[in-house]
């Protein structure tokens, strides 16, 4: 615990180094001098007693050579001035003991209590020989000058112990001037780190070097501030210009539609040759003008986060299967090898999503592959799948595999043509990979091509299971429509209870010529409604347009059409849209005719359940080959179903 303070703490740290310093500065010089003190005292005491003995050293002889007791305590008594003396003692030349002489009221001085001075008793006889008669012991007490000595040492320890407190006052007075301001900036910082810019910078107004470091700390603060601020608002503007472009898809898409139907017919019907050049031209200009505005609505959309995965159990030979017949025909054409693997196994992913970016990856890999081929492989690699778009093109540097994630960013189109795009394509990628979660890399060789692997992860088995029995009920379900998307985690709707023969309709009741098709196209845009609708009259059908739900059931309701196929704009006001509009012109007629949804903006949930209804779903602007093909394709077959099935908006 109190490593722990001191650890932490620079005050505490700070003060016990100070004490320690200070208590060994204090405390050593004190032990030193007491000791030289009583050792100084000792020996003073030691040789005050040697001479006390010289003073009496004669007499003493005398007295002792005499046998006189008497005479030799006599002798003894001019010690009693002496200060500390205690006792004094002649003793024979065997140790016994002549005659002892004690200050008067003095008491017994123990031996450890007294400083003794021994002389040795020598006579001269008759003959002259000097003889060892004895000896002299006289003891001086200690007590006075130890008592003497231990108020010394008190007193020292005594102005030490203030000196050592007033030290240590200063050194905590002193530290915490330094150490609270830098714990108070430390604060500060962290709270910075953390990105809360609201704190004070204390110490601002000290002229030291703590207030310039404070002073410093408080520009950063400002500097975090205005940076933040900064930060805001470009955010703000990026999701601004986001959303704008988002909800503005719808909007820009209808242009071009009308554009590509009016041009389609003009050119179909063109007088004579210069026109339907002209009008060739006019397409390819509005179709070059399609690529960039699908591209750049689509960036917006994934940055706007208006793009969001529905994940579910899908089989991956479904997908390669729609990738080969989406660009094996692009790729040969242009003189490619196309292959896809014929594997199995089911997939955790998004279908729509996982086909686009798929997609982007082989129109990439086609586009700058001249010679060679274009191939789609895949691995299982533990929990996951690993598919990967390899082609024969130009390759691309090492020092520029990062970068071709990034907007308008391409490899070998330095004139900026737009028949190779606008370098849009990889940066979808890069988000769509984002969304799915799929992680996406790539290796390249310069001038022998390139690999882009995508991992998903493979289903669990008992998910998989669930997927395949799924399948297998829909594959035996009589009159099912097939489904654009399939999913693993929500049943699948329930199969249409026949309906009575008196509300069963073929398409062959519908009021038409021998051989006509009727549609019902709906779109708030008059533009697009009048291109669409001319169109598909130029073609041989009979269309019945309508510019609002109201107008177009009433017609349904009316009679005025009975159509053979619906063609529908999602967006058709601010409350209702193409899905909820086709639901009730089943309901309406009793059977689902074939139904097509079509717009400029179009979000997960809209496509799932457009997919769970059965309607074909299709982004604007649509190209007329494409529409021809969607109207031949519903009205071929013309399937007879009932409208008992759930087509309510999904939760």
């Amino acid at each position: 615990m109190l490593f722990k303070v001191f650890s932490r703490s620079l005050v505490a740290r700070t003060t016990a180094s100070a004490v320690l310093l200070v208590s060994v500065l204090i405390a050593v010089p004190m032990v030193v001098l007491i000791q030289a003190d009583v050792r100084n005292t000792r020996a003073e005491l030691a040789i005050r007693a040697e001479m006390a003995t010289r003073i009496v050293l004669d007499d003493v002889a005398n007295a002792l050579w005499d046998l006189d007791p008497e005479e030799a305590v006599t002798a003894l008594m001019p010690l009693r001035s002496i200060d500390s003396f205690a006792e004094a003692v002649i003793l024979g030349t065997h140790g016994e003991r002549f005659a002892i002489f004690r200050k008067p009221g003095a008491a017994i001085v123990s031996d450890a209590a007294a400083t003794a001075a021994a002389v040795p008793l020598t006579h001269q006889d008759r003959t002259g020989a000097v003889r060892n008669i004895g000896t002299l012991l006289v003891r001086l007490d200690t007590g006075p000058t130890d008592a003497a000595i231990r108020h010394h040492v008190l007193v020292l320890s005594g102005v030490g112990a203030v000196t050592l407190l007033l030290v240590v006052l200063g050194v905590v007075w002193a530290t915490r001037g330094m150490t609270l301001p830098i714990a108070g900036m430390t604060r500060a910082m962290a709270d910075l780190a953390a990105g809360d810019v609201s704190v004070d910078v204390p110490v601002r107004h000290r002229d030291d070097e703590i207030g310039r470091m404070a002073k410093a700390l408080a520009t950063f603060r400002q500097n975090a501030i205005d940076l933040r601020v900064a930060k805001e608002r470009a955010e703000q503007a990026v999701a601004s210009k986001a959303k704008f472009m988002a909800a503005a898809s719808h909007d820009l898409r209808q242009p071009a539609q009308s554009l590509l139907m009016l041009t389609a017919m003009l050119r179909a019907t063109a007088p004579n040759p210069k026109v339907a050049e002209s009008a060739r031209k006019i397409e390819q200009v509005v179709m070059t003008l399609k690529q960039l505005l699908d591209e750049l609505l689509e960036v917006s959309r994934l940055d706007a986060g208006g793009v969001t995965a529905n994940k579910a159990v899908h089989e991956i030979a479904d997908l390669f299967d729609a990738l080969e017949s989406q660009y094996g025909p692009v790729a040969r054409n242009k003189g490619l090898a196309f292959a896809v693997p014929q594997y199995r196994a089911p997939v955790v992913t998004d279908r729509i999503l996982l086909l686009r970016l798929l997609g982007n990856l082989i129109d990439n890999a086609i586009r700058y592959t001249a010679s060679g081929q274009v191939q789609v492989a895949c691995l299982e690699s533990g929990g996951n799948l690993i598919v990967e778009v390899r082609d024969s093109g130009i390759g691309i540097p090492e020092d520029r595999l990062e970068a071709i994630f990034e907007e308008f960013h391409q490899i070998g189109n330095p004139e900026r043509n737009r028949d190779n795009g606008i370098g849009l394509g990889l940066s979808i990628v890069k988000r769509l990979a984002t969304v799915l979660d799929h992680p996406v890399k790539v290796r390249s060789t310069l001038g022998k091509g390139s690999v882009f692997s995508v991992t998903i992860p493979l289903a669990p088995v008992e998910a998989a299971a669930v997927e395949s029995v799924a399948v297998e009920t829909a594959a035996v379900k009589p009159g099912a429509p097939v489904p654009v998307a399939r999913s693993a985690v929500s049943a699948a709707p329930p199969a249409p209870a026949p309906a009575p023969a008196a509300t069963m309709a073929t398409l062959a009741d519908a009021p038409a010529k021998e051989g006509e098709i009727a549609i019902l196209v709906i779109d708030d845009d008059s533009f697009v409604l009048s291109a669409i609708s001319m169109f598909l009259t130029s073609a041989g059908h009979r269309v019945v347009g309508a510019s609002t739900v109201a107008q177009g059931l009433r017609a349904v309701q009316d009679g005025a059409v009975r159509p053979d196929a619906v063609i529908a704009d999602y967006h058709l006001s601010a409350t209702e849209n193409g899905l909820d509009f086709i639901a009730e012109v089943w309901k309406r007629l009793g059977l689902r005719i074939p139904a097509v949804l079509i717009s400029g903006r179009l979000d997960g949930a809209v496509t799932s359940r457009a997919a769970e209804m059965g309607v074909i779903v299709a982004a604007k602007p649509v190209m007329p080959d494409r529409l021809s093909t969607l109207v031949e394709a519903m009205t071929a077959s013309r399937p007879v179903l009932s409208v008992a099935a759930d087509t309510s908006r999904p939760a």
